[in-house]
């Protein structure tokens, strides 16, 4: 009886010793995953920083067409006409 129960307690700490290796092994890949993770979040934030900086700039752009279609158009309707060279008076402060 006394050489089973020895043999138990070493396969119980070779099982546990293992165990704790695994678990271990598994906490540091799941680290590191975490920090690859991390890196491709913080590229994928600039990436969109940047792509909505660009959308701002291009929608900018968009509504300084708009703004000057309606302008002409305002111009047509009052028929107003372009003012020549002689015309241009410069306000100077």
């Amino acid at each position: 009886m006394g050489k089973n129960s020895g043999e138990n307690f070493i396969k119980n700490l070779v099982i546990t010793v293992l165990l704790a290796i695994l678990g271990f092994s598994i906490a540091a890949l799941e680290r590191n995953r975490l920090i690859i993770m991390d890196a491709k979040i913080s590229s994928l934030k600039a990436e969109y920083d940047r792509v909505k900086s660009e959308k701002d700039s291009i929608m900018y752009k968009i509504n300084s067409i708009l703004a000057l279609e309606k302008l002409d158009k305002i111009a047509k309707e009052k028929k107003f006409s372009v003012p020549s060279e002689n015309a241009i008076i410069n306000v100077k402060e």
